[in-house]
C-alpha cells in the first residue's frame, strides 16, 4: 500500500503542480542547453588562446634561442678576436723585448770595446810620458854631468832658492850688504 499511496502522491502532484514542474524542466534544459553552449564556446575559446599561446610561446623561444645563438657566435668571434689581438700583441712585445735585448747588448759589447780601447790608449799614453819624462830625465842627468858646477856657484843656487822660499829677494840682501859695508 505504500506504493500505492506513493503513486496516489504523485498523480495529486501532478494535477496540482503539472504544469508548473513542465515549464521548469523546460527552463531547465533550456538553461542547460545554454550553459552547455556556453561551456563549449568557453572550452573552444580557452583551448585557441591556449593554442595561440603555445605557438606565440614556442617562436619567442625559437626567437630567444636564435638571439641566444647570434650572441654566443658574436661572442666566441669578440673572444677569438681579443685572443688573436692579445697574441699579437704578446708577439709583438716579445720582438721588442728581444730586440731591445739584442740591441742593450750590442750596445754594452761596443762601450766595453771602447773602454778597453780607451784603457789601452792611456796605457799607451801614460807607457810614451813615462819615457819622455824618463828620457827627460836621463838627458838633465846627462847635462848635469856634462855641467860640472862649482861649489860656490851651488851654494849661490841654493841661497837663492831658501830667499825665495822666505819670500826675500837676493839682489836686496845684496844690496843692502854692500851698503852697510861701506
Amino acid at each position: 500500500m505504500s506504493e500505492k499511496n506513493a503513486n496516489n502522491v504523485d498523480q495529486i502532484r501532478d494535477l496540482i503542480f503539472g504544469s508548473q514542474i513542465k515549464e521548469f524542466e523546460e527552463k531547465f534544459n533550456q538553461l542547460n542547453t545554454t550553459l552547455q553552449a556556453v561551456e563549449e564556446k568557453i572550452t573552444k575559446a580557452f583551448s585557441a588562446s591556449y593554442d595561440k599561446l603555445q605557438k606565440e610561446t614556442e617562436r619567442s623561444l625559437e626567437a630567444l634561442e636564435k638571439k641566444i645563438d647570434n650572441l654566443a657566435a658574436s661572442t666566441q668571434k669578440e673572444r677569438s678576436k681579443l685572443k688573436e689581438l692579445i697574441d699579437t700583441t704578446d708577439e709583438t712585445l716579445h720582438d721588442q723585448l728581444t730586440n731591445q735585448k739584442d740591441e742593450f747588448a750590442t750596445k754594452l759589447k761596443i762601450m766595453k770595446e771602447n773602454t778597453a780601447d780607451e784603457n789601452r790608449k792611456m796605457v799607451e799614453n801614460i807607457q810614451a810620458m813615462k819615457a819622455e819624462i824618463q828620457t827627460a830625465v836621463e838627458s838633465g842627468l846627462v847635462k848635469l854631468a856634462d855641467d860640472k858646477l862649482s861649489r860656490d856657484a851651488m851654494a849661490q843656487m841654493l841661497l837663492d832658492v831658501a830667499m825665495k822660499i822666505q819670500g826675500t829677494d837676493m839682489s836686496a840682501l845684496l844690496t843692502e850688504e854692500k851698503t852697510s859695508g861701506k
